[in-house]
């Protein structure tokens, strides 16, 4: 079977690495020039930053064998335990990503305009590069993506899914003079400053060279400034920052938008088919009916991947039977 991943996500490449590893043709589809979606890491002057997910938990069995692996690969290593551990990518959180799809076939900087169930069942993908066809389609994209993307067959999907709602999050990257030290272990996420969720120093997490520091904004600030000036939005968030930390010599400045950084609700099953259509929603807004967190994150995403694979493999199977 030819199977189509829109997203090189996490979730998505857990699934393509799935569904390669049993014997299908696997193809993701991605719009950046990268894959790893929230797994993000910026190179700015001679060091880099996350500016996506920081670290990781673990609370599964299948999740920990799995990091068993990447960590004896030098994947991933303990950034620190309180009380648990946070795991990171050994070279950013990026380059775990790019390290699970190795091997894979990724079509990057390629936009999906639309997806469509042809007559004998067919899916095909339409690019703004080129038209693909599949056997199936696993969409991993934040839903209000993936439903532009469905045009009418939109319309049979649970009107429950199309009510959960994803906040914005704002991240401000700043490269500072000297070796800055924040905390014990570079990270502060408790009692901070109104407006600030979490501050990060890459150099101290050990993946940077030089003091970048990650400024993480609370979801009620983003929401709010989300549609003001950037260079304005820029400015409040290292007002912010400063007022935390204390006057700290900035050298330079970036800002990051996550349009859909978190889902305000989850749908409790890891991935949804649209009708009776081979087409599948997955990520990490999509949990196991027993999860105990009961909200998104990496163990989620990564679920969602595997779950959506072993869906798609026992329907070949039944239909290999039938």
């Amino acid at each position: 079977m030819k199977i189509g991943i829109i997203g090189a996500g996490l979730s998505g490449v857990v699934a393509a690495r799935e569904l390669a590893r049993r014997g299908h043709t696997v193809e993701l589809i991605e719009k950046s020039q990268s894959v790893g979606g929230r797994l993000a890491t910026r190179r700015i002057g001679d060091g880099q930053a996350d500016h996506g997910a920081v670290y990781f938990t673990v609370r599964g069995e299948e999740l920990k064998r799995e990091v068993q692996s990447w960590m004896s690969a030098n994947w991933v290593r303990v950034w620190y335990a309180d009380p648990y551990p946070r795991y990171m990518g050994t070279d950013g959180m990026n380059g775990l990503a790019k390290h699970l799809a190795e091997g894979l076939t990724v079509h990057l900087n390629e936009r999906v305009e639309n997806v469509q169930v042809e007559g004998d069942r067919t899916i095909t993908i339409k690019t703004d590069v080129t038209i693909r066809s599949y056997d199936r389609v696993v969409m991993t994209a934040p839903l209000p993506q993936s439903f532009e993307l469905l045009g009418s067959l939109v319309d049979q999907i649970e009107p429950a899914l199309h009510r959960l709602v994803y906040a914005p999050t704002f991240v401000g990257l700043f490269e500072c003079a000297g070796d800055v030290q924040i905390g014990i272990d570079g990270i502060l996420d408790h009692d901070l400053t109104p407006g600030v969720l979490k501050v990060v120093n890459n150099r101290q997490k050990g993946i940077s060279k030089t003091s970048l520091l990650s400024v993480y904004m609370e979801e009620g600030w983003s929401e709010e400034w989300y549609e003001r000036p950037e260079e304005e939005t820029l400015a409040e968030v290292e007002r912010l920052f400063q007022e935390e930390v204390g006057d700290i010599d900035i050298l330079s400045r970036q800002l990051k938008r996550w349009r859909y950084a978190q889902a305000k609700d989850v749908w409790h099953e890891p991935f949804y088919q649209v009708s009776y259509h081979p087409i599948y929603l997955a990520g990490d807004v999509f949990l196991e009916s027993d999860d105990p967190s009961g909200r998104t994150r990496f163990e989620s995403a990564y679920l969602s991947g595997l779950r959506v694979a072993e869906a798609i493999e026992k329907s070949m199977d039944r239909l290999g039977h039938s």
